[in-house]
């Protein structure tokens, strides 16, 4: 059955890949999963060999050697890659594709990987673990080095993965440290509108309540004299002809309810971590990006009114960390509270800078850590 099952998994990349007759190149590091590589940032790109995993590309060459070793199976076909290439450490920039749990073992190499994204009971790592995490799967996964964002995910993760675990936070996040003297007082509210979920069964998804959240935002921005922007989900689409549409529906969606009483920043030339970085307030429904502001001290309130049937309520701030619904700079519920919005808007915005930290700071530490420049990164790499 499993046999089979290989077979019918290299047949479907068989369709697709691009096919590479040349061995590859023996390097310092395998960068599993081509597709996001966040650690050029201190290795420079000529170390790393690719092992794809998407069907993108595959080795003949290193095919071979497994069918004539009869070795079938994906894990078998990365090994053997890694054993040529002889790296002396493996990574990857995602923590849910359980291959990587097993090469460890299985080459005897050691691997590294972060968590890509923030992780919540929803999540389908999360939500579906016993397909991911058989019954005593510590015995098999082990990752030398696992990086996580908070002591949740660590404790998730710990109890079905053996290994190293080292709260971190957001590795891109820590590329940057803001001047907090220097921000506009301004605000931006990060949307996280989707082009695709417009309504389903009557009830929206990511999306839903959104625009009104905006919208009363602005009113209160308004009566304070702060001026308010949209950071917009699809900002970098604007130059690609095939995808600039999805940029359009976003502006639009937001115009229907507040034309022209704000303004969107669609500055395609910095991250939105960079951009983040300019602006005193900071708002949004459950982003990760929030969060990453948060624990670099901005100041940043988190607004979510999702209904009960909405998948998307559960992402909402301090879940996975079991905080309550309402806190002193966040609210949760099924249904509009006007009267949350401007709460926590005042928090936001009127609390003392030395207050904000000292009443803040307890909380953040639970959604996130912050490793400004990388130095566990940069110390494993170093002893690796």
């Amino acid at each position: 059955m499993h046999l089979l099952k290989n077979l019918n998994i290299f047949f479907k990349y068989f369709l697709k890949a691009r096919w590479v007759m040349k061995l590859p190149i023996r390097n310092d590091y395998v960068l599993v999963d081509g597709l996001y590589n966040p650690f050029l940032k201190y290795i420079k790109k000529k170390k790393f060999t690719i092992l794809y995993r998407r069907g993108e590309e595959i080795n003949l060459s290193i095919l071979l050697r497994c069918l004539v070793k009869l070795k079938f199976t994906t894990l078998d076909y990365c090994a053997e890659f890694i054993k040529h290439v002889s790296p002396k450490l493996i990574l990857t920039g995602f923590d849910y594709f359980t291959i990587f749990y097993k090469l460890s073992k299985k080459t005897g190499v050691k691997t590294l990987m972060l968590q890509k994204g923030k992780r919540a009971k929803s999540e389908s790592i999360v939500a579906n673990s016993n397909f991911y995490f058989p019954k005593n799967s510590k015995k098999n996964f082990y990752v030398d080095y696992v990086l996580v964002w908070t002591s949740a995910v660590k404790e998730f993760y710990s109890k079905r993965i053996g290994g190293n675990f080292f709260e971190i936070g957001s590795f891109e996040n820590n590329f940057t440290k803001p001047n907090l003297k220097k921000k506009k007082k301004e605000i931006v509210f990060i949307s996280n509108y989707n082009f695709k979920d417009d309504s389903e069964n009557g009830i929206r998804k990511k999306g839903e309540n959104e625009d009104v959240i905006a919208f009363n935002l602005r009113v209160l921005a308004k009566k304070n004299n702060i001026k308010f922007n949209i950071l917009p989900r699809y900002r970098k689409f604007q130059s690609d002809p095939k995808e600039s549409d999805k940029l359009n529906k976003e502006i639009n969606f937001y115009n229907k309810i507040s034309k022209h009483n704000f303004k969107f920043i669609l500055n395609k030339n910095k991250t939105s971590y960079e951009l983040l970085l300019d602006y005193k307030y900071i708002f949004a429904t459950y982003s990760a990006l929030g969060q990453e502001c948060l624990v670099k001290g901005s100041r940043v309130g988190f607004i979510s009114f999702k209904s009960i049937k909405n998948p998307v309520s559960r992402f909402r701030f301090g879940q996975f960390e079991k905080l309550k619904r309402n806190g002193l700079f966040w609210t949760s519920s099924s249904k509009l509270n006007l009267k949350e919005i401007n709460r926590v808007f005042n928090f936001v915005t009127k609390t003392k800078y030395y207050m904000w930290i000292k009443k803040t700071k307890p909380y953040s530490k639970k959604i996130m850590n912050y490793d400004y420049k990388n130095t566990i990164f940069k110390k494993i790499l170093k002893n690796a």
